[in-house]
Order: structure tokens, then sequence, then C-alpha cells
């Protein structure tokens, strides 16, 4: 009983609706009159207005299997069609045509089949028509965007040797070939829009709302920040190509300038590339910008020898160097009292240009020991020798007997490490870096002669 009821309330109601959409609905012919004044003789044959409404119906793509046929003024259309308002417009478009008294309107209502796949062929063959027609449009566009790129590098290439002598700054001239060229890109891109029909588009898109501004402004920030700073870079020139500086954590030589970053080669032969914004707010030490260098280090002195001797000493060895500058000359001076030393700070100066600091550094610190060890000053070690300057007192027993300590070697007055102190370090990052250019010459934006 159950499944004979659910036969009757789903199965038959489904039937019954596919049956009725398969099915044309079919209408009452109506009968339509037009209102005229019937004339006694006809002016318009009959023939000749069937035929001009078979035309501009079968011409709208709105009825299938469409027939006219006018007796005495009596326009007679049979035919399908899938809308109501279709047929209402071919039954107004009959009363309109002159010499039509009535209009008997037989065209019948067909509902189109759910799973019909018509529409959607319709649709793809009506794009493919589309894409046909526009081939033409877009060859000639890529014709012309292909020469508006060639002539805007001519006039490029044309500006540049034209300017290359009266502009010595290469961002400058950089910035003014390329505005040179601008309208050349303007009006050929505008030629290309035009053609593929996408002007009002594009003008949509540049006048719209503020929205795509914002958009366009959040997402180009850091590159507007970069260009600005590139700008301001090349016109201070803080620094030119190959210096040595150092800014946040990295040490290099300046290898190029571009429009986004800074690119330098550090001291290990990496390549750091750091963007321009941050060149621009960053502390910036150019180290090569002056030649000259001080250095200095601690050395410490016992309480019994004599302060303004070791100062002596100290700067009649460094003055001894060549590689130390004797303007400005060498100094020590006292800079704290230890626990067990009397320290002595020394300072002198290197041409960074010409010889390594580190290496200038450890000969003087080795030279100033060598000297204090042949005038017999001591220098004790704080953390693990304590100074009797009276003595020690035995109280009872033997004294021992001396023990004879070997005497240690002297300090040679050069070793094998310091024979050049040359400052290879920054001559080998330079030479590396020209060979490794990261950049061409027409992207850099400041030059070694700045």
């Amino acid at each position: 009983m159950r499944q004979l009821i659910i036969f009757w309330v789903f199965i038959i109601p489904a039937l019954s609706s596919w049956q009725l959409s398969a099915q044309s609905v079919v209408t009452e012919p109506t009968l339509k009159d037009t209102e005229q004044v019937i004339e006694v003789d006809n002016k318009i044959s009959d023939d000749a207005i069937a035929e001009r409404l078979s035309n501009i119906l079968i011409s709208s793509n709105r009825f299938q299997n469409i027939d006219v046929a006018v007796e005495d003024g009596i326009v007679f259309i049979q035919g399908e069609t899938q809308d109501q308002n279709h047929k209402q417009w071919a039954e107004n478009l009959a009363t309109r045509t002159e010499g039509v008294i009535a209009v008997i309107n037989n065209i019948e209502i067909k509902l189109e089949d759910a799973w019909s796949f018509q529409p959607a062929v319709d649709e793809t063959l009506r794009l493919y028509d589309g894409f046909i027609r526009t081939i033409p449009k877009i060859t000639i566009a890529a014709i012309l965007l292909l020469l508006t790129w060639f002539v805007g590098k001519l006039s490029v290439r044309t500006s540049r040797r034209i300017l290359d002598r009266k502009l010595n700054n290469p961002f400058v001239l950089r910035m003014v070939t390329r505005l040179i060229a601008l309208p050349v890109f303007i009006i050929g891109l505008y030629l290309v829009l035009q053609i593929t029909g996408l002007t009002k588009l594009a003008l949509t898109l540049l006048g719209g709302t503020g929205l795509m501004g914002v958009i366009i402004g959040l997402a180009f920030k850091d590159i507007a920040e970069n260009f600005l700073a590139s700008m301001l870079i090349s016109v201070q020139r803080p620094f030119k190509i190959g210096d040595l500086i150092k800014v946040d954590d990295h040490e290099g030589v300046v290898q190029s300038v571009t429009t986004r970053g800074t690119v330098i080669m550090t001291l290990d032969g990496n390549h750091i590339q750091i963007p321009n914004s941050t060149i621009y707010k960053t502390t910036i030490i150019n180290v090569t910008a002056n030649p000259k260098i001080r250095q200095q280090f601690s050395i410490g002195i016992g309480y019994n020898d004599g302060i303004a001797i070791a100062q002596q000493i100290a700067v009649d060895t460094l003055l001894k160097q060549e590689a130390i500058l004797k303007d400005p000359p060498p100094e020590a001076l006292v800079d704290s009292l230890g626990s067990s030393t009397v320290n002595l700070e020394i300072y002198f100066w290197v041409d960074g240009t010409k010889n390594s600091t580190s290496k200038v550094k450890s000969a003087a610190i080795r030279l100033v020991k060598r000297a204090f060890d042949a005038a017999d000053i001591s220098m004790p070690d704080e953390a693990r020798e304590m100074v009797f300057p009276e003595g020690i007192r035995i109280l009872s027993g033997d004294a021992p007997a001396p023990i004879d300590t070997p005497k240690k070697p002297a300090e040679p007055l050069a070793n094998k490490a310091e024979d050049n102190l040359q400052n290879d370090e920054v001559t080998t990052v330079r030479e590396q870096g020209k060979r490794n250019q990261l950049t061409t010459e027409d992207q850099n934006l400041i030059s070694d002669d700045a």
C-alpha cells in the first residue's frame, strides 16, 4: 500500500511534467484587427506582403518553420517560437505592415528541452566567430606594438648618444632619454588600444574609482620609495664605485647602484643587494672616502716601569714603521690603572687605500712588544700574575738554588705574515667585482669617478 501511494504521489506527477515539457504548448490562434480602412481596390499585392513579412521573421532568428500567407489583406502566420514576447512581436510587426487588414497569429510556443545542448553549442559558435573576426585586429595591434617598441628603443639610443657628453650624471641621463621616448610609447599604446577596441576600457581603469589608485599606490609603495632614493643617491653621491662602505651589518665594496638597490661585494666575495631606501635612511660609513684611517690597541706595563719611557718607546717604534703615517703622528696615552698594570692606549694612522689596516695593526702590536722586551719593560697579566714590589720573605729553611731559565729568542723585525702590508683584501674584492658584475653599465646610476 505504501509503495502504491509513493507511486501516485511522486512518479505520476513527474511523468506528467516531463510529458508536458516535451510537448508543444498549443494556443488558440488570435485574430488581430489592424483598424485600417478596408479599400475596395487594394494597391499592395498579397504576395508582396507575404514575402516581406517572411523575410523579416526569418532574419530575426526567433522563429522556426515560419510560414506567412496573405489572402485579401488577411495575414496568416504559422510557425514555432520559444518565447511569448517573440510571438507578440511578430503579430505587432504584421499589423504595422501596409496593406494588412487583419492578422491571424497561429505561432506555437514550443518549450525548450531541458537537456538540450543547443544553447551551449550556439554560444560556443558565437564566441568562435567573434574570435575569428578579431584575429586581423590582434595581428595589426601586435605588429604596431613591436614597431612602437623598436622606435622607442631607437629614440633612447639616439638621445643618449646626443646627450652623453652634456650630462655627466648617469641617472639624469637615463631619466632624460626615457622621458624623450615616453611620447612614442604613449602614442603607440593608444593606437593599439584604439585598434583592439579597448580604449574605453583603459580610460575606465585609469579614471575609475579611487580605490584602484589606492591599491596601486600600496602595491608600488616600495618601488616608488626605492626609485626616489635612487634619485637622491645619484644626485648627492655619498659614495662611488669601488668604495668600501658599511651599511647596517654589511661591509663591502660598492659594485653598482640601480633604480632598485645598491650592490656591494663583501670581503668574503658575496654579492649583497641592499634596497636604496635602506641605504638612504641608514647611517653609511664610507671607509675609503678619507684615505687616512686611525687604528688603536691597548697594552699594559708594570707599576715599577716608567710610564713616560714606555710612551716614548712606543711612539718611536711606530714612527719607524713605513706603513704608519707621520702626519698625524702616532700617540701613546695612559688609559687606565688596572689591578697590576698601567694600561696604555696606542693610536696611529694608516693610509687605507694603500695598506691593510689589520696587517699594519698586527705589525704595530708586535713591534711595540718587541721594543718593550728589549727595554726590560714588564707587561704583567692581570688575570694570572701577582706582583710583589718588595719581594717575598722566607722565614725558615734553606734558600732554593736559582733555576736557570732559558732566554727567549729576540722578536724579529718582520715576519712572513706582514711582509706585504698593502691593502690586498679590498683590491682583490674590486678585481673580483669587475669580473662578476650583476648589472650592466647602462643600468648603473653612478660611476667610479663620481
